[in-house]
Formats: structure tokens, C-alpha cells, sequence
């Protein structure tokens, strides 16, 4: 056959007196390796070229093979605007715009991925990137199949498996040999396929629907290329060294040598173990005698051992006894101790009761000095007086609670009240505190909160309420104190917060315990408030908690369950 080389380099024509005497213009993939490609020289080459020049020769055609990016050859199929199409899969939407023939080709179809990955077919594709060819068939079945996966297209397949190496991407899908051989010959090491064919489909070439005269020429073509061999040579120049349908003499006889050699290695290997049996059959004998006589050993070391633990059983058993006499004693001891409590909790009670009487009647008298007395002098030494006696009655206070909180036998008294009224009371109360030190006084409350009936003791609740505005007001020079409630899903959540000093981050994990005082104790205080008022609301059910930086302020908060009932004791 006679080659022609048109002005486009990407045509090569080929003269056949034959067919209608016209000439036949085939289009195909310029970038396609191995199946058709525009070699070095610019010419068309790969298996769909040999395969069609063969048909053309075989059957007398005169054709003109034209490579073009695969997106314009999809466009000359939607337009007609060809003859042939050197090589295209068969699929159903497909056969819609296009006749095929038979089948030249079986195409396997899988997923790449760089080394070190693995995908599932049972896991969701949609949520991966995956690449493929624009307008092929791996990019037509992603589509359809997964439609909601990002799929990026390229244009030439090669660009696929470079920006997959290159770390574009999950993973890439397509023609399985053809990406091997583009892997090898590119020297791409860190891509791999998964090894599973996803789809396999037909390779057949293409006419317009509807040209059933060329496509019967073009069937018979292929049926004569199959039959006198042409067909297995081109497909062996082109696909050899990945895989082989033929199978010669020489590979028969390899397969052959493959089964017998084992076969002849396992009878050598049985004669030779028949004869090596005898010996070690006797040498087994003796090994289970030795091991009878071993066993027999281990046997009596076992009733040694029995015995010794027979022995420690009875050690134990007096280990028992001694630990329940033990338990004994410590529930004496514990009883002791709770009785000498009660008596402590009763100590202080009496003791409160007469130190209560005459601190009365000091803080009574020096009111009425006050009132009475008109020189300064006097009236600040009854006031010193005074704020001493108070003083020493909130430490007594906070000492008998603290005592009768640790003991478990502080009275509640649980009442149905309603919240606004609470938070009115304490705001008339810091009022005037506020005013006296320059300080803004803010109730934060929500809706839901003011007109909310609270199962709780209010006077303790006022307690931990009142501690906390009180140190508010002792701390804050300027700026502001806040009063806020809200309700949240199942409790309140109460807090007070401050423009004052602050709490020194190192002393923020002891503030709540007793008789600590935070920071340089300037304010003065026993250090029992926090303690106590943090007792009662665990008593409640709730959780008391702190948020300070030193020199911005501070916000103690605490919360109070909803379902807080009156028979709780």
C-alpha cells in the first residue's frame, strides 16, 4: 500500500482502489497511547492505527486517519462530521449517535492511587476527587455512577497520572492497561491501581448510525485480520509485555515443566520421608516416654504446690478474721468520732448562745453611746467598737456553720418563694453601698426569671448571695458590680461579677477553701464566707465556680436545680 502525506501533519492517507473508490476520513484520539497517539515524526500510530490500516488494506479501502484531541472528536460524532472512528467503547447513550462493530478490543477499567492509599468499592466515591478524561468512558461511567463526586477532567489522559503523583486529587479512573503502560514508560513510581477491574467494556470502532454498509465492510475486515493472524501480531507488538491471550509451544512447555517438576520433587520428597519415618517413630517413642516421666514430675510438684496452698488458705482465713475484727474497731472509732462531733456541734452551739448575749448588749450599748454622746472622740471609739463586736459576730456565724455543714446537721428550711422578690431585697440592701462607693449597682435578670416560683430556703440562698455581693463591693474601688440570673434547661444559673482587683491566678484552685484569703489579705475577712456559701449550694445540688484575672475582675457564679423539692433534707 502506497502512504500520501497531506499539508496537515496529523493526516496520513492511504490509497485503495476498492470501496466506491471515495476515501474514508477516520478521526481519532491524537494523545491515546498505546491504542493511537501522533507519534515523533507527527504521524498517527498505536494498535487502532495498525488495525485500521489493516482493515483498509485487507479490504481494498482508501481512508485518511486525522488525530485530534478527543473533545473535538466528541464534537464531530454529536455533528456527523465523520466516517470512522478508530477506536471508541460501547455503551448504550453511546450507540444513541453511533454504529459500532465488533469488538477489537476488552478494556479493563480501574481506580489509581498514590502508594500508601487504598479505596474501597463499598465506601462513598461521592465524597471523593477523582480524576478523568474528559468525554471518555471512565468520565461518562464516574458521571452516572456517582454524580455527586467532584470529578477534575483533563484533556490528554497522561495529565491525569502526573497530577495524581504530583498529590492532585484521591484517586484517578481509568483504562487499566493503558495506565500501566503509561505509569512504566513515564517512570511514575508512587501510583499504583487497585488491582480490581471496575468495569470491562467492549473497544469497537465507530461509524455514523445508520452507514450499515460500512459497517459490514469494516466487520468482515476485522473477522479476515482475525482469522489469518494479523490481528494476534499487532496486538503482540502492542500489548505483549503487559499481558498475552496466545499461548505458544515454548509456554506450554514451561507450564507443563511448572506442574511435573513438582510432582517428581514431591515423590523424591516422599521416598525420602518413607524412609526417614521408621527412624522417626522410634525417635518419637522416646520423646513421649521422656515426656510421660516429665509429666509424671510435674505431677507431684502440682501436690506440693496443693498442699502449700492449703496451708495459705488457713492463712488467709485468719487474715479474714483479723480484718473484720479490724472493721469492728474502726466503726468503734468511727462512733466515737461522731459523738464527740455532736458534742463539738453542741459545744458551740452553747458557746454561741453566751457569747451571743453579751456581744449583744456591747453592740446595744455602744448604739446608744452614739446616740447619747456628742463628743467625736467618743462616738468613734463606740463605732470602732461596734464594727469590732459585729465582726467577731459574723466569725461567730461563720464558725457555726461551717462546724454544723462539716457535721451534716445545718438546719434547711425549703419554701416555695418567688425569685424577684429575692433579687429586689438585695438590690435595696447594695443600694446604697453602691451609691456611698461610687459604683454602679446592675441587676441582670431574664424575663423568665423574675416572675419564677423557686423551691428553695431563701434565707440560705440569700446567705450565698449576700457573700458574694458583699466581697463584690470589698474588692471594687470603680467600674461597676452586676447581679444576673437566667434559666437555662434545668437549672439557674446565678453570678456576680466585678470591675474590682481580681484574683491572683495562683490562688484561683484555693479560693473556696477554708480560712484562705486570696491575694495580700488587704481586705480582710475570715475566710469562711466562700467556703460555706460553695457547701450550701452543693447542698442544693448545684456547682459554684470562678472566672478572674488580676486587676480586671472577677465573676463568681453558682447554679440551683429547678426540681428542688420541700422533703429534701
Amino acid at each position: 500500500m502506497d502512504e500520501k502525506v497531506d499539508e496537515n501533519p496529523n493526516i496520513a492517507t492511504l490509497s485503495y482502489p476498492g470501496w466506491q473508490d471515495s476515501v474514508i476520513h477516520v478521526i481519532g484520539d491524537h494523545n491515546y497511547a498505546p491504542y493511537e497517539f501522533l507519534n515523533e515524526k507527527g504521524k498517527p500510530d498505536g494498535f487502532n492505527i495498525n488495525i485500521i490500516k489493516a482493515v483498509a488494506s485487507v479490504m481494498k479501502l482508501n481512508i485518511e486517519i486525522e488525530l485530534k484531541p478527543w473533545r473535538e472528536v466528541r464534537n464531530s460524532v454529536e455533528m456527523g462530521d465523520f466516517d470512522v472512528i478508530s477506536g471508541m467503547y460501547q455503551t448504550a447513550e453511546r450507540e444513541k449517535e453511533v454504529d459500532f462493530t465488533i469488538p477489537h478490543f476488552i478494556s479493563s477499567y480501574s481506580f489509581f492511587v498514590r502508594k500508601g492509599t487504598k479505596i474501597r468499592m463499598n465506601e462513598d466515591l461521592n465524597k471523593k476527587v477523582i480524576l478523568v478524561q474528559e468525554g471518555d468512558l471512565g468520565h461518562d461511567f464516574m458521571k452516572e455512577k456517582y454524580p455527586q463526586a467532584r470529578l477534575i477532567t483533563f484533556i490528554d489522559f497522561g495529565d491525569l497520572f502526573v497530577a495524581l503523583s504530583e498529590g492532585l486529587g484521591d484517586c484517578a479512573f481509568h483504562s487499566r492497561l493503558q495506565g500501566l503502560r503509561f505509569l512504566k514508560n513515564n517512570k511514575i513510581d508512587n501510583v499504583v491501581d487497585t488491582g480490581k477491574a471496575v468495569i470491562q467494556q467492549k473497544y469497537c470502532i465507530g461509524v455514523p448510525e445508520g452507514r450499515t454498509e460500512l459497517l459490514a465492510i469494516l466487520n468482515e475486515g476485522l473477522s479476515i485480520i482475525k482469522t489469518n493472524g494479523t490481528y494476534d501480531t499487532i496486538y503482540d507488538e502492542w500489548f505483549g509485555v503487559y499481558e498475552s491471550d496466545s499461548i505458544s509451544w515454548n509456554s506450554v512447555v514451561k507450564y507443563v515443566l511448572w506442574i511435573i517438576l513438582p510432582l517428581v520433587f514431591l515423590v523424591i520428597v516422599f521416598v525420602i520421608w518413607s524412609y526417614t519415618l521408621k527412624k522417626q517413630v522410634h525417635k518419637s517413642t522416646l520423646e513421649l516416654q521422656a515426656e510421660l516421666q516429665r509429666r509424671q514430675a510435674v505431677q507431684k510438684e502440682l501436690e506440693r504446690f496443693q498442699r502449700q496452698l492449703e496451708g495459705q488458705n488457713q492463712q488467709l482465713v485468719y487474715r479474714n478474721e483479723r480484718i473484720a475484727q479490724m472493721n469492728e474497731e474502726l466503726n468503734a472509732a468511727k462512733l466515737l468520732a461522731e459523738k464527740n462531733d455532736n458534742l463539738k456541734t453542741a459545744f458551740l452551739a452553747n458557746m454561741s448562745h453566751e457569747i451571743r448575749t453579751p456581744m449583744n448588749s456591747i453592740i446595744g450599748f455602744c448604739e446608744l453611746l452614739e446616740i447619747e454622746t456628742v463628743e467625736p472622740s467618743v462616738q468613734k471609739y463606740t463605732g470602732i467598737i461596734s464594727n469590732s463586736a459585729q465582726r467577731l459576730m459574723r466569725l461567730l456565724d461563720d464558725i457555726i456553720d461551717i462546724s454544723k455543714i462539716e457535721s451534716g446537721v445545718i438546719g434547711f428550711s425549703i419554701s416555695q418563694v418567688r425569685l424577684i422578690e429575692i433579687v429586689r431585697e438585695l438590690y435595696n440592701q447594695y443600694h446604697l453601698v453602691a451609691e456611698n462607693k461610687k459604683v454602679n449597682l446592675v441587676l441582670q435578670s431574664d424575663p423568665d426569671c423574675e416572675d419564677f416560683l423557686l423551691n428553695t430556703d431563701p434565707n440560705r440562698l440569700m446567705q450565698v448571695l449576700n457573700n458574694l455581693l458583699n466581697n463584690a463591693f470589698k474588692h471594687t474601688d470603680s467600674g461597676s458590680v452586676v447581679l444576673g440570673c437566667n434559666k437555662q434547661n434545668n437549672h439557674l444559673k446565678f453570678w456576680v461579677s466585678d470591675t474590682g482587683r481580681g484574683v491572683p491566678e495562683e490562688d484561683l484552685p484555693h479560693i473556696f477553701e477554708r480560712f484562705y484569703q486570696a491575694g495580700n489579705h488587704q481586705a480582710g475577712g475570715t475566710g469562711l464566707g466562700l467556703a460555706i456559701a460553695r457547701k450550701i449550694v452543693q447542698y442544693f445540688g448545684g456547682e459554684m465556680g470562678v472566672e478572674s484575672k488580676e486587676n480586671e475582675g472577677s465573676v463568681f457564679w453558682f447554679t440551683h436545680p429547678l426540681n428542688l423539692f420541700s422533703d429534701r433534707k
